[in-house]
């Protein structure tokens, strides 16, 4: 048991506890789940882009909208705006970032807020929840910690504390409303692409393609 785990209950002279319980093995059975199909995509996806009728221009364009909204709306919403307050943004605009970066798949807006404050708050040191340099300086440990930096740290149960890091977001009840629609944004981003293709096209295949490059890719 770490020293983060450990943490006292707060009191009102000092900080929250930096973590707050364990994900349950179900929500670790679905992060897996939405890391290895979509690399398992990506990787089909080349030579597939060769066969006859398996890409066409209404999953290109599909694709593209749907790579952009989601990618803004992390680096924009999620990061620019909701972490660090780097503007300021009306309720539509606020509501429309949240949903957009959600629809990235890479967790609910406050799992990604609270992270990321959390990585801010102890860069590269014990709590920081994906530090490169969590193995060592060696040549294997830098290995390693490439590896839990960009994915590896996806699979720890710890939970951020969102108590203490963004209260804020907690409290706001358009975004709390966002965060409890995650599933359904889930679902959306996965299946509005074939629903659009398949009426598009008006048959099935329009719609499972749409599906791979848009949905999966």
């Amino acid at each position: 048991m770490t020293t983060l785990d450990a943490a006292p209950a707060p009191t009102k002279s000092g900080p929250a506890p930096v973590l707050d319980g364990k994900r349950p093995p179900g929500e670790m059975f679905l992060v897996g789940l939405f890391v290895v199909l979509p690399t398992l995509a990506l990787l089909a996806a080349v030579p597939l882009a060769w066969g006859a009728g398996f890409l066409g221009w209404t999953d290109v364009v599909l694709a593209v909208v749907f790579y952009y909204v989601s990618c803004l709306g992390v680096t924009v919403g999620f990061h620019r705006y909701f972490t660090h307050g780097a503007f300021k943004a009306k309720r539509p605009l606020r509501i429309a970032l949240a949903i957009a970066g959600s629809l990235s798949l890479q967790g609910s807006v406050l799992d990604w807020v609270g992270d990321h404050r959390r990585h801010h708050a102890f860069s590269d040191k014990e709590g920081d929840p994906h530090s490169p340099w969590l193995y060592g300086t060696g040549p294997m440990a830098l290995v390693k910690g490439f590896w839990h930096a960009h994915l590896g740290w996806l699979f720890q149960r710890d939970l951020t504390n969102m108590k203490r890091f963004a209260p804020d977001l907690l409290t706001d009840r358009d975004i709390a409303r966002v965060d409890k629609a995650f599933p359904l944004i889930v679902v959306f981003s996965l299946a509005g692409p074939a629903l659009v293709g398949g009426l598009v096209t008006m048959s099935w295949w329009g719609a499972f393609t749409a599906f791979f490059w848009a949905g999966l890719v």
